[in-house]
């Protein structure tokens, strides 16, 4: 963890900007897999998981102390989930169901706290099964249309 832009945004309220290097994640193709984000608990917490496309696809959000899906990328509706049990012990990790090609690439967890922002980076690579064949085939199929 590189703790960097520690600032007094108030006369006793010091704000930190924390960035973690990045971290590659492999997931089984047609499977569930977790992408792994923790942070420092705190109140008024947000999280927002991005896929860092050219448009910045939004994966999935919280805030108000519940997901707030009404503008997730229609590719991860139903998708996706966060471990609710576990996010006031300091948990964004996320779990994506039924992984697709199109998940593959950069992803960004970034949680705001009223004490910190912590980024969080990973790469996601697509593993490839032998009982998968058929459906990667088939996805495939479907892409090239």
């Amino acid at each position: 963890v590189i703790r960097s832009g520690c600032f007094c945004a108030a006369q006793h309220l010091h704000i930190c900007l924390l960035m973690f290097t990045d971290a590659e994640v492999s997931c089984q193709f047609g499977q569930s897999c977790i992408l792994p984000c923790r942070f420092t608990p705190g109140d008024h917490l947000e999280i927002y998981w991005i896929q860092l496309t050219t448009t910045l696809a939004n994966v999935h959000s919280y805030y108000d102390n519940k997901d707030q899906l009404e503008v997730q990328d229609q590719r991860f509706r139903g998708r996706t989930s966060l471990f609710q049990d576990q996010i006031s012990k300091g948990n964004a990790s996320l779990q994506l169901t039924g992984v697709m090609v199109q998940d593959q690439g950069r992803y960004r967890c970034y949680t705001i706290t009223n004490t910190d922002e912590i980024t969080s980076l990973l790469t996601v690579q697509i593993v490839y099964g032998k009982r998968n064949n058929n459906s990667f085939l088939t996805e495939i199929k479907q892409i090239c249309k």
